[in-house]
């Protein structure tokens, strides 16, 4: 045994001192492999632009490596401890993972002037182990039946065709699967402040399939965003009933900026016996709200409050299909009885504040970002971690430090490292535990 731990204590010192080379090598690999230049579109008032130079290719390349304090090891009565808790985008702990690989092919529909009709698109493909919450259902059951954590590691975020009906301001028509705009952290990890995304992204919606509309009101000040979808995070139909996504973004000042989404009309269903049993009487509800305050001091503060109400499922719809409830499965909600006609009738919020700094220097940019996040599970029904029929408070802090250095070499690269710190009122953490402190070493290459 002490040698097991001796062995244990030199591999885990020994990752620690490669670091600096993963990164070096990794920064390399980025450069050689991704060194690709932006397709630039041309300029939009010339007559001689064809579709294909409107074309423009895009990603972002980030791994990490993350070292759990907590040292979580499964056995029999926490098998999956050896995963950190309550992440939806870096499961494997004390290790290295690519976290996001993606590769973006667009055309804006309007890349022709807003007074023109336009045709675009927007194909992204990722992979890594930031697809798998986000990903959308591909016809196989077991995507509802297994942890986010053995789902593909490959996928697509948007997959949609764009028309442009120069109408006003110009109204923009996307048809096809889109990634959801909900909640103020994205899930391309090079627009976020952060490695990890916060406890309260687990419950955004991922993704929608049907029609979106979007339409800017005031350019550049007051835009609207609203979708139709007949799927909820899936590909193929589960009933005739729509899901609706609504987003409004609102810019008076150059400093401030407010954002309002919401998703109702996604249903519950059962699996059982390898069919889905939709339940379409009790909808779901999701309303996500943030302000943004942007200083000229490069500061920035955001305050995000998002909540969600679940309708459950209603026990007739078990009774009258003979179903045994201890062998059905339900993604959404779980399968407990909340009420005298409900199964897993649920609710949740929380609360997130955001600083970010940043300093301009001549060796590069530095940035600095604090992250408080709060949040309520009355039921035990929204966080991962959760246990159903459960109070659960979350606290979540994290601090995350930027550098891109200003070097040629690195002009697409940055380097973080964050120390994030979670804490909650049960033993849901690695093999039993309260508090999770992780370390996360991240590199992020744009291209």
């Amino acid at each position: 045994m002490e040698c097991e731990i001796k062995m244990e204590k030199k591999q885990r010192c020994c990752s620690l001192k490669f670091l600096i080379v993963f990164f070096a090598v990794m920064q390399i690999m980025s450069v050689v492999l991704f060194n690709i230049p932006h397709i630039t579109y041309a300029s939009s008032c010339s007559k001689k632009n064809n579709f294909l130079s409107q074309i423009k290719l895009s990603g972002v390349f980030a791994t990490s490596y993350t070292y759990n304090f907590a040292d979580p090891v499964a056995n029999s009565e926490y098998p999956h401890g050896n995963y950190n808790g309550n992440y939806n985008d870096d499961f494997k702990a004390n290790g290295f993972t690519i976290n996001e690989l993606d590769i973006t092919l667009s055309k804006n529909p309007f890349s022709d002037g807003r007074n023109n009709f336009g045709l675009g698109f927007t194909a992204t493909l990722d992979t890594g182990e930031s697809i798998q919450h986000p990903e959308s259902y591909m016809g196989n059951l077991s995507y509802y039946m297994e942890p986010a954590y053995k789902r593909p590691l490959y996928g697509f975020r948007n997959l949609y065709v764009s028309f442009g009906i120069p109408v006003g301001n110009g109204l923009k028509v996307d048809i096809g699967m889109h990634n959801s705009p909900i909640g103020f952290e994205s899930h391309n990890l090079s627009k976020n402040w952060e490695n990890t995304y916060s406890i309260i992204d687990s419950v955004e919606p991922g993704s929608l399939t049907g029609i979106a509309l979007s339409y800017p009101i005031i350019p550049k000040k007051l835009k609207t965003f609203f979708e139709v979808s007949y799927v909820y995070q899936s590909m193929l139909p589960i009933n005739s009933y729509p899901t609706y996504e609504f987003y409004i973004s609102y810019k008076p000042l150059k400093i401030i900026n407010f954002h309002e989404g919401m998703v109702y009309g996604a249903e519950n269903f059962l699996i059982y016996n390898n069919n889905i049993i939709p339940d379409n009487l009790n909808k779901y509800f999701y309303n996500y709200m943030d302000a943004e305050y942007k200083t000229l001091h490069c500061l920035d503060f955001v305050l995000d409050y998002e909540m969600g109400i679940n309708g459950g499922i209603n026990k007739s719809i078990v009774q009258n299909n003979n179903i045994n409830i201890n062998n059905a499965a339900s993604p959404n909600t779980a399968l407990i009885p909340t009420s005298n006609s409900t199964y897993g009738r649920s609710h949740f919020s929380g609360l997130a504040f955001y600083i970010h700094h940043y300093d301009l220097l001549k060796i590069g940019r530095f940035s600095q970002t604090v992250r408080e996040v709060r949040v309520w599970d009355p039921n035990g029904m929204w966080e991962s971690a959760s246990t159903p029929g459960e109070s659960f408070n979350y606290f979540d802090s994290t601090l995350t430090l930027g550098f891109r250095p200003a070097m040629n070499i690195f002009k697409h690269a940055q380097f973080r490292v964050e120390l994030e710190n979670q804490i909650t009122n049960h033993r849901v953490f690695g093999d039993g535990k309260r508090v999770q402190n992780t370390i996360n070493f991240m590199l992020i290459r744009t291209f």
